[in-house]
């Protein structure tokens, strides 16, 4: 399927669903006959710039365009209508990029910046872009325009709390099917379960004296928490939307949980404790995923640690077998015992520096937790710094068929830690290496408004834009299908001096198109950017 069909098959999945889910919404006691507390389409355009890119927003600019226009509105005020949903579903999506958002929702900033950006921040537009509409167009109302306005941006945020999440973590990720029967078992015995108590609490009394004693909300949670718990992030945002259907078809009789007077106060009721609830099981279903996720770093650690000491000290202990068993030849040793003898220690001495330095990252990381990592600020030229940094890599590069083009064209002088800025431009230098596909690897740099940009480019595998923000967490590395050695902690490393200097450490990569990572430093490094104490200095690693 070339990308062309498959951009037209986003727009068109887009514009469907849009339309049909608005028709949905718009049957719920909707104000005027384009406002109600029920919008899925704010959720499903969010999703899809969201996963798909920013450039399906003609998509949902025509979709919600046709569905005002078919309300009878006049045509202007649709196209007000219209922009107003799309602006809000660009900056929504823009904010989220901006802030390395990850939609499969595995950590608690993720549901906050969804909270934060989209649902509570982005709605704010179509809601003012609707009212003023409506009153631009003087339409019939029964509420006044502040009550409009409110029950325009509620709407619009549960389709980001509700909707949103449910799209963003079953499409981000492919889908595993579970062959056990007890798991199926176990869903059925959920979706039974949350079905029937759901029915319960929101629809109609029963005549059963018992259920009545014990009907409320809270007989919900056990059952969202046994999702979160058993399900993760998929099955947590099913059960919601389950739920949230009933609650919702519901509202349309008067004997439902949320008692009020009108089917709209219900519908506003009953959203309001949809928002909790979901926010509130979002935020735990992130908190257990966090808590999974450590304890795979942790487990993947020990193993990754152990191995890459491990096989250095094997070649430290060979290489010395090797020196000790000429020694002990009989005197006198011909020249060729001597070269042997030189070349094993020389070889020795390269090892322990490797172990020197995977005992730095750990020890590097360790202070960084534990928030004692200082700079010694010094006068540093950046050229200088930088041809040190390419003259030891100079020969690795080379047996990689990578050569280090270095271009910058003026001086460059920085007040930083010149051993931490050395080390973040050979971690940079070496991973291009690696993974550069040996391939030519440029280095460029520039100064302007009081602030130095350095950038690493290399052609080579590239990282999916799910793994650009993964890389700078602490024991991470990028997936290749040749393994390559370290612990994961130089990125962590590097991104934490940077911004410890009052800088940024950032990637910009597409798959199989290779990637450029950019170091962006003050030239005057504040004096208490790090906030700590202890001297770290390391020596390069030769």
């Amino acid at each position: 399927m070339t990308a062309g069909i498959r951009r037209s098959l986003d727009y068109a999945v887009v514009f469907v669903a849009y339309a049909a889910t608005a028709r949905i919404g718009l049957s719920f006691d909707a104000l005027a006959g384009i406002a109600t507390t029920v919008w899925p389409p704010t959720g499903i355009a969010l999703a899809a710039l969201v996963l798909r890119g920013p450039q399906l927003w003609p998509a949902v600019s025509l979709a919600a365009f046709v569905v005002n226009v078919m309300t009878g509105i006049p045509v202007w005020g649709a196209a007000i209508i219209a922009a107003g949903n799309t602006l809000e579903a660009v900056v929504g999506a823009g904010l989220l990029r901006r802030f390395s958002f990850d939609p499969r929702l595995g950590r608690v900033r993720d549901v906050l910046l969804l909270v934060g950006c989209a649902a509570l921040g982005s709605t704010l537009i179509s809601a003012t872009f609707g009212v003023a509409a409506a009153a631009l167009a003087n339409l019939p109302r029964a509420e006044s325009y502040p009550v409009f306005w409110a029950v325009w941006w509620v709407g619009d945020a549960m389709g980001n709390v509700l909707i949103a999440p449910l799209i963003c973590v079953w499409a981000s990720a492919p889908l595993r099917v579970s062959r056990r029967p007890l798991r199926w078992l176990e869903c059925g015995l959920l979706v039974a379960a949350l079905t029937v108590v759901s029915a319960m609490v929101f629809r109609q009394p029963t005549n059963i004296r018992a259920i009545e004693l014990v009907r409320g909300t809270y007989a919900l949670a056990p059952l969202l928490i046994w999702a979160a718990l058993r399900f993760e992030q998929r099955g947590t945002t099913a059960a919601l939307l389950l739920v949230s259907v009933i609650a919702v078809s519901a509202t349309a009789s008067e004997g439902s949980y949320f008692a009020a007077r009108t089917p709209h106060e219900r519908l506003l009721m009953t959203d309001c404790y949809m928002a909790v609830t979901t926010i509130s099981m979002l935020m735990l279903a992130a908190a257990l995923a966090e808590r999974r996720a450590a304890i795979g770093v942790r487990d993947e650690f020990i193993s990754i640690a152990s191995h890459e000491l491990k096989t250095p000290l094997t070649a430290l202990k060979l290489r010395l077998a090797a020196a000790v068993r000429t020694q002990r030849r009989p005197a006198p040793r011909d020249v060729d015992a001597e070269e042997k003898l030189g070349r094993s220690l020389r070889a020795a001495g390269t090892t322990t520096d490797r172990l020197v330095s995977l005992v730095d990252d750990l020890l590097d990381a360790s202070r960084l937790t534990a928030g004692r990592l200082a700079l010694h600020l010094e006068s540093v030229p950046l050229i200088d710094l930088v041809r040190d940094v390419v003259g030891r890599l100079r020969e690795q590069a080379q047996e990689a068929g990578s050569p280090i083009g270095v271009e910058i064209p003026e001086p460059i002088v920085g007040r930083w830690d010149r051993s931490r800025v050395e080390q973040i431009v050979t971690n940079l230098l070496s991973n291009a290496i690696k993974y550069g596909a040996g391939r030519p690897i440029q280095l460029t740099a520039h100064a302007a408004n009081d602030r130095m940009r350095l950038d690493v480019k290399d052609a080579g595998v590239g990282i999916s834009r799910a793994d650009q923000s993964r890389i700078f967490q602490a024991f991470e590395r990028v997936t290749s299908a040749n393994r390559v050695g370290g612990l994961g902690l130089g990125l962590y490393i590097g991104r934490q001096i940077a911004v410890a200097h009052g800088g940024s450490l950032s990637v910009d990569s597409k798959p199989e198109h290779g990637s450029t990572f950019t170091l962006e430093l003050p030239l005057e490094a504040p004096t208490s950017g790090a906030g700590i104490s202890a001297a770290t200095s390391r020596p390069p690693v030769s």
